[in-house]
């Protein structure tokens, strides 16, 4: 025990009245107690109790000992409940739901790096659009959401939010793959292929092309940005996703984004978001916690 046994005897005796009584209670031979105790007045110099008819009664000095007794005590009580926390935090189960944008790059990092430090917690990640993500987390199907804009039901709590700016996606063969940015008025008859309306990320293309009054000649429509990416990679269509999303397709020379010139869209975020009335277990919080680091330290 991190409590040395002479401590606990004291205090045992202390509380107990007695030499006897505390050996019954501890369930070892008085003599042992008795040597303790003795190993500690002889240490300290001073007598710990005044023994009387009544029992052991503590002098001064024991009474100051008692209190250090008690506070010891108290303070290891604290430190074993943190370790005890500290290990229940690396085992347990989390549930993501995501946009899929969220997932090819960024969130997939963010797990297998987790499942790296953390093999004891395990991950169930459920892809689908922004409003489907809000509605699982509200409904306490599963602990995080990642949401593409603002959270948007009232008794969802926003942890964190990262900037992830709409950019065209475009084949390196495209005519605008060398623009260093377009603004939206330049692409009316752009021929592309759309995510379909579930998504923010059409959301947020629809509303920048209404107010530029600009049409865009949509020629698929998808509710996979995986598909989108491979069209666009292997056609002359467009799509729209954020830098972040396309980035291994990117890396690897298939795509090319192109910056958008546009307020709203270059403001667009992804959200964190949970449940206000959930209440999330200790390796929930630090998976979170972690989270929200990382899509802070990219907003710097």
């Amino acid at each position: 025990m991190i409590e040395s046994a002479a401590i606990r005897y004291f205090r045992e005796v202390t509380e107990a009245g007695s030499i006897k009584q505390a050996a019954a209670a501890l369930r070892i031979a008085p003599s042992a107690i008795s040597r303790q105790v003795q190993a500690i007045e002889e240490e300290l110099s001073v007598k710990l109790f005044d023994r009387g008819a009544r029992g052991m009664v503590l002098t001064d000095a024991g009474r100051l000992l008692y209190r250090y007794a008690v506070d010891n005590r108290s303070q290891l009580d604290g430190i074993r409940a943190k370790v005890q926390e500290f290990e229940t935090m690396r085992r347990g189960q989390i549930k993501f739901a995501t946009v899929e944008g969220m997932l090819s790059n960024f969130l997939s990092n963010f797990l297998i790096g987790l499942s790296r430090d953390y093999p004891g917690i395990s991950v169930s990640t459920t892809v689908m659009g922004s409003r489907a993500v809000a509605e699982m987390v509200g409904r306490n199907e599963v602990d995080l959401g990642l949401v593409f804009g603002r959270a948007p039901r009232r008794d969802l709590i926003e942890l964190a939010r990262m900037r992830q700016s709409l950019c065209l996606i475009v084949s390196p063969r495209h005519p605008l793959a060398d623009r260093r940015s377009c603004a939206v008025k330049e692409l009316a008859g752009l021929r592309t292929v759309m995510p379909d309306p579930s998504f923010g990320i059409r959301q947020e293309i629809d509303r920048a092309c209404a107010n530029a009054k600009v049409r865009l000649e949509i020629c698929s429509e998808t509710n996979s940005l995986a598909f989108a990416q491979m069209m666009a990679s292997r056609t002359d269509l467009a799509t729209f996703l954020p830098r972040d999303t396309a980035m291994p397709a990117i890396e690897a020379g298939r795509l090319v984004a192109v910056p958008l010139r546009d307020k709203r869209l270059e403001a667009t975020q992804v959200t964190l978001v949970r449940l206000a009335s959930r209440n999330m277990s200790p390796s929930c919080r630090m998976v979170a916690d972690l989270l929200v680091a990382r899509m802070k330290a990219r907003m710097d």
